[in-house]
Formats: structure tokens, C-alpha cells, sequence
């Protein structure tokens, strides 16, 4: 029988957990240098203008998973959606069906608020969680996910030519 955990949405008093947990999934991806913090957690979640929400699965007081979100509008259907920015469950419980309970509840939650679809993206090398979104329905939507930060961000914005400017892209 699958273990049942408690999901909810985060409050001000789970930033820390939440920081944690995103902090553990950029270790996992071989990220040298994890962002997060109690304090930047705060004010994506809380703060003057929040950007996201985080469910999150307790078993009995321990988080043991999360799922990080944010509306957005899908322009297939001319209404919003979900972005999931990230799904993470500790190792221990992975076997446990903490991921599919709380997609589960990610979906119980936007039908609840009108949303119509949610989105999110995966690393394809991460094929463990490819296959996990397979096994739950989930369609490769055929999209390229590309990003633009650091100089190259800097450069867009002042208007630099990047083609000229092939020490900036990579």
C-alpha cells in the first residue's frame, strides 16, 4: 500500500525547507555553487512582489518533497496555466510515490484555480525523471527550452550585437 503524505502549500515559516530542498536538487544537477537562501526564498514566495509557490510533502513533521511553482499564460489555449520551476524529493523517499502524489496535488490544485495546463521542463540527460513524467502521462511537448543570462543578458540589453560578439556566447 502507497504511503500517504501530507501535502500543503509553503508558509513564511517553511522558506527554510524549501531553500533546503532546492539547494539538495542543483547539488544533484552538478551545480558548483547552489542560489538559494532562507532570505531569497522569502521574497520569491512572500516578499513585495511573490513569484512562486511551493507545495510541499511531510511525513509527520519531516519534509520529504516539494513541488515549485508559478502561473504564466499559456498561449494555446489564451489562458493561464502552471509553471513548475521544480520537483524535487528526497532520496530516501523516492520509491515512496511523493513525486506522483504531489503532481497529483499540483494538478488538484490548477483545476481548482482555472488553470488549464501545467508546464515544466527537464534536463534530458535526467532520464530517471523523464521516465517518471512518461509513466504519469506526460508528453514531450516537442519545445527547445533557451535561456540568456549573465553578459549575454547584459549585452541584449544595451543592445550589442551578439553575432559580432562571439566572446559572449557560448
Amino acid at each position: 500500500m502507497t504511503e500517504m503524505f501530507d501535502i500543503r502549500l509553503a508558509t513564511l515559516t517553511d522558506c527554510a525547507s524549501v531553500a533546503h530542498m532546492s539547494n539538495k536538487l542543483h547539488v544533484e544537477l552538478d551545480y558548483d555553487n547552489p542560489p538559494h537562501s532562507t532570505h531569497s526564498i522569502e521574497q520569491m514566495m512572500f516578499g513585495p512582489r511573490p513569484l512562486i509557490e511551493s507545495l510541499i510533502a511531510f511525513d509527520g513533521e519531516h519534509p520529504v518533497g516539494q513541488a515549485i511553482f508559478q502561473p504564466f499564460y499559456n498561449p494555446d489555449h489564451s489562458l493561464p496555466g502552471l509553471w513548475m520551476t521544480e520537483l524535487y524529493v528526497v532520496p530516501d523517499f523516492r520509491s515512496a510515490k511523493v513525486g506522483k502524489q504531489l503532481m497529483a496535488a499540483l494538478a488538484t490544485l490548477a483545476l481548482e484555480r482555472g488553470y488549464v495546463s501545467i508546464w515544466w521542463s527537464v534536463l534530458l540527460g535526467n532520464e530517471a525523471a523523464c521516465r517518471f513524467y512518461q509513466r504519469l502521462g506526460a508528453r514531450n511537448s516537442g519545445a527547445v527550452q533557451y535561456e540568456i543570462d549573465g553578459e549575454v543578458l547584459t549585452a541584449l540589453a544595451h543592445g550589442t550585437d551578439l553575432e559580432t560578439s562571439s566572446d559572449l556566447v557560448s
